[in-house]
């Protein structure tokens, strides 16, 4: 069973431009490092949005097929309260995405998202789950906001009532968001004061991934998941492959989840090539390097759906 646990849905109003524009230019900057030449970040976000848009999960099941990943957990984003008020509300959003999982049961997880500084949030984030069948929590700090801040507390108090999981973007963030909100060390807390809490870093923290171990290693209630290293395993595979063994053996293959950050990553990492680079890894760049089938079974679905009980 192959399971990407970190896939967002895309709709026309469901972010701001800036955000699209911010992240347009970080996929533009690596397309032109080896030459100084860039492509045109705004013709990048016109020409693509039409493509990545997928408010009904059609697209992405279909891209799924083609692959051969048979389950994905789909979520949205909250980005408001910093880039600007989306033209679709969070809870038509949250809908939208619970619906999609409704029309493939099979298919599709869903979980909640909200800025928890949002003050009609706890009374959404509670129809997400009871109403909905919503099945985890989505955070972004990078709009402005610590994972140990105060107000996100009664949100672990409830995910511990339901039983299910939340989810932390850790790591750097395309402008006009901010990164020193993610950083990994900043969910150690959460982590230490919800011990039964199961806490997902996902994007392992990116380049702070040590960071990232540094948690993992003294509170097993957290969670990885590598989507967003595509663009490591693009440029330096034997560095994917070095960094994974290496959070392999210090938590353990049940604590980490294959993922894409789809469909966004896709872009520069077709789907079916990230399945492939992880299921049948070329280790010819670093030969001291090896994974055990059981080990890729795991991570590849195996661990996501035992942490969700599927």
């Amino acid at each position: 069973m192959i399971i990407d646990s970190h896939v967002h849905l895309v709709g026309e109003g469901w972010v701001k431009r800036n955000f699209l524009m911010g992240m347009a230019r970080e996929a533009t900057a690596m397309m032109g490092k080896a030459t100084g030449e860039y492509p045109d970040a705004e013709a990048l976000v016109d020409n693509l949005m039409p493509v990545l848009a997928d408010t009904t999960g059609e697209k992405l099941i279909s891209n799924m097929d083609a692959a051969g990943v048979d389950i994905s957990c789909i979520f949205s984003t909250d980005f408001g309260l910093a880039t600007g008020e989306p033209e679709v509300s969070m809870e038509d959003q949250n809908r939208a995405i619970a619906e999609a999982a409704r029309r493939f049961p099979d298919r599709l997880i869903s979980f909640f998202t909200i800025d928890p500084r949002r003050p009609e949030g706890m009374d959404l984030f509670k129809r997400g789950v009871e109403e909905w069948g919503m099945r985890g929590l989505k955070l972004h700090p990078t709009s402005g906001y610590y994972p140990y801040d105060p107000v996100v507390y009664p949100f672990y108090e409830k995910c511990m009532e339901y039983g299910i999981p939340v989810l932390f973007h850790t790591g750097s963030i395309a402008a006009p968001l901010k990164a020193r909100f993610t950083r990994p060390i900043n969910v150690d807390e959460v982590a230490a004061d919800f011990p039964d809490l199961p806490i997902i870093l996902a994007h392992l923290g990116h380049q702070l991934w040590e960071e990232a171990m540094l948690v993992g290693s003294v509170k097993p209630n957290t969670f990885f998941d590598i989507c967003n290293w595509q663009f490591v395993y693009n440029s330096h595979p034997q560095d994917f492959f070095r960094t994974l063994r290496a959070v392999i053996d210090e938590v353990g293959p049940w604590r980490v989840f294959w993922a894409t950050d789809g469909p966004y990553a896709n872009v520069l990492c077709p789907l079916d090539t990230w399945v492939k680079a992880v299921r049948e890894p070329d280790l010819s760049s670093c030969p001291e390097i090896s994974f055990t089938a059981e080990e890729i079974e795991i991570i590849m679905g195996k661990a996501f759906a035992k942490l969700i009980g599927l």
